[in-house]
């Protein structure tokens, strides 16, 4: 930096002094600056996150949201309590404004399926961050087990670290996976001879095609239930009613939760 001489009275010394406290000066604005913009930046990451994350992520393909979910619940949570960890993910979405779509209502109605029916096996297609795999496998007896189907690496990984934490290892494997890779190889590579209940919670527009391949591959067995979501009016609830009612080896009955869960058995 150059200094030049000011036609000021004086000795030289002030101008020195002057420069320094105008780069002092600069500094602390500098230093404001980067503090609100941290400030403002955290603000929004957590009041807007649950908006800006899902739009961003369609946008440029990836997200870290499913990682700072897994932090928090860590955080909060006690290891190896299951109802722990669901609470502390409903803390989160209530205060993030995150709507669950197995909480509430439509959680209980899956608890009270899971504790009529005590099923051996369980197949969820669409694990997402792991809270609806760990609510079933908390209610899972002795020696059952849910498969939950992922293929989203990165939200695997979550989950798999969400099973873990809640303390459910041993009832839950989480598959990193599509549903058509799976599906066939679920007897030979999993030993699944039947299924007791299906949950479905991915691509709508696939329940009725996965239905049939399980089915295909001989794993429904009588008194088998289905649990779809978000099936109230339209296509896919009429596909399915389509598709169960119309096979020949089932009888069907609709349980309807809400206006936009159905509870399927057969």
């Amino acid at each position: 930096m150059t200094y030049r001489r000011l036609n000021r009275p004086g000795p030289p010394y002030l101008y020195i002094l002057e420069q320094v406290k105008m780069n002092w000066s600069y500094l602390g604005t500098a230093l404001a600056i980067i503090v609100l913009i941290r400030l403002v930046k955290a603000y929004i990451t957590k009041r807007w996150g649950p908006v800006l994350v899902p739009m961003l992520e369609k946008v440029f393909g990836t997200t870290k949201w499913e990682e700072l979910v897994l932090q928090h619940v860590k955080k909060h949570a006690v290891a190896g309590d299951p109802d722990s960890v669901l609470q502390t993910f409903d803390n989160l979405c209530t205060t993030r404004k995150w709507t669950l779509k197995t909480s509430g209502k439509r959680g209980e109605m899956l608890d009270g399926t899971i504790r009529d029916t005590k099923p051996r096996v369980c197949l969820e297609m669409g694990t997402s961050y792991g809270y609806t795999a760990v609510r079933i496998g908390r209610l899972l007896s002795p020696g059952a087990r849910l498969l939950t189907l992922e293929p989203n690496p990165q939200l695997a990984k979550v989950a798999e670290e969400m099973v873990q934490l809640a303390g459910l290892q041993d009832k839950v494997t989480v598959i990193t996976a599509d549903a058509d890779d799976v599906i066939p190889q679920l007897t030979k590579k999993y030993d699944v001879t039947d299924i007791d209940i299906v949950f479905l919670d991915y691509w709508k527009d696939r329940y009725i095609r996965d239905l049939q391949l399980i089915q295909e591959h001989g794993l429904l067995k009588s008194g088998f239930v289905v649990v779809t979501d978000q099936i109230g009016d339209g296509q896919a609830t009429d596909h399915t009613v389509e598709y169960d009612t119309g096979a020949e080896k089932f009888e069907c009955t609709l349980k309807p939760v809400d206006s936009d869960d159905t509870s399927v058995r057969s």
